[in-house]
């Protein structure tokens, strides 16, 4: 997080006479925050202006209440132990982070925080410590940030950091004619508006301009952070000195009613495990016949988990994967190998009386 530091004393050389504008920590801190990430170069000149004209005394208070707003910040949104922004002497710099952590709802922040924490299990930031450390000048511009859905404009402010192989999967928008599309890494895809989601289509209720629809490919994505997630899941777990495997494989059949529920259920709660949900519709958003597929991390979002685990529930069948490392040869149970993945799996599994069916019942691939 920001460094903290005390208020600075007061200096009791400082002239008496009042500056010849209002001092700067008049200026309420959100306020300022929004000038300094104004798409109007008026309001973020005259902020300067404040910044260069200010007593400085009164810039020494108000960074410190800019880092003591960072922090109360990043500690609401469970970021701590991932990322953190180094602010330095840059009062502006350190608006421009206010005022990125006071957008949208929070869950978008939260989100990208569980992807990040994966990220550092699968070695996705070979060249930072944990937590990943921004600086705060090298942000988005206020223009790059505003043209962007916020999950993706936080996606960008760390995706420079990320990479798979010497691959950067930093965000880059590339010319797709008429459609709003990116890439990171080697993957493209394309943001899909509300008003191209057909009546009744399911990713059409609950969308969210923040955290848009997603298409790549054949498959559609219910949100941009779902997206992140899946590719990790899918193409960036085998990097270097990652030991991601699959371990077990049951085939429940796509017409069990407990595999349905599991399948397509809101209720999963974070305790249980965070869902990464696709479509595959063979680019056809009415297709009756889509397959609706689901991975449900299991460990490695929350704080202090070393351990990454899922579950791939794809046409009828329940696989689990994980990095973590075998306590026991092959002639030993499955939860005595790989207790913490095996463990965080039947939590979620036993809700849906499929703990036993997977669990007890599922072939041994590891």
């Amino acid at each position: 997080m920001a460094s903290s530091a005390q208020p600075p004393p007061p200096n009791p050389n400082r002239p008496t006479a009042p500056p010849a504008v209002p001092p700067l920590r008049s200026i309420a801190i959100s306020k300022a925050a929004e000038m300094a990430m104004s798409t109007d170069p008026n309001r973020r000149a005259a902020l300067r202006s404040h910044i260069s004209n200010t007593h400085p005394d009164d810039v020494d208070t108000m960074l410190y209440e800019v880092r003591r707003r960072v922090d109360e910040h990043i500690s609401r949104l469970r970021l701590a132990d991932v990322l953190a922004f180094d602010i330095g002497g840059d009062v502006e710099a350190g608006l421009k982070v206010v005022y990125l952590l006071e957008r949208g709802s929070g869950e978008e922040w939260q989100a990208m925080g569980r992807f990040l924490r994966l990220a550092f299990i699968y070695r996705l930031t070979p060249n930072a410590t944990r937590p990943l450390r921004l600086p705060a000048a090298s942000l988005l511009t206020a223009t790059a940030f505003h043209q962007l859905p916020l999950a993706m404009a936080i996606y960008n402010i760390i995706g420079q950091q990320l990479s798979y192989y010497g691959s950067s999967l930093a965000l880059q928008q590339i010319d797709d004619g008429a459609y709003e599309s990116y890439r990171t890494g080697n993957q493209s895809f394309r943001v899909v508006p509300l008003g191209e989601l057909p009546g009744g289509h399911p990713y059409a209720e609950g969308y969210k301009r923040a955290d848009p629809v997603i298409r790549q490919g054949g498959q559609l994505y219910p949100s941009f952070s779902a997206f992140p997630l899946h590719r990790l899941l899918l193409y960036w777990s085998h990097g270097e000195g990652v030991d991601d495997k699959e371990v077990l494989i049951r085939t429940i059949g796509r017409d069990n009613r407990r595999y349905g529920r599991l399948l397509r259920t809101d209720g999963i709660t974070e305790d249980q495990g965070i869902v990464a949900d696709y479509r595959y519709d063979r680019v056809n958003l009415n297709a009756a016949d889509a397959r609706h597929d689901r991975f449900v991390i299991v460990s490695g979002f929350r704080p202090n988990e070393t351990i990454a685990a899922h579950l791939v529930m794809e046409d009828g069948s329940i696989d689990l994967y994980t990095t973590e490392p075998s306590a026991a040869d092959r002639s030993h149970p499955l939860a005595q190998r790989y207790p913490v993945s095996v463990g965080a799996a039947r939590r979620l599994l036993r809700r849906f009386g499929l703990e036993r069916d997977v669990i007890d019942r599922g072939a041994v691939m590891e």
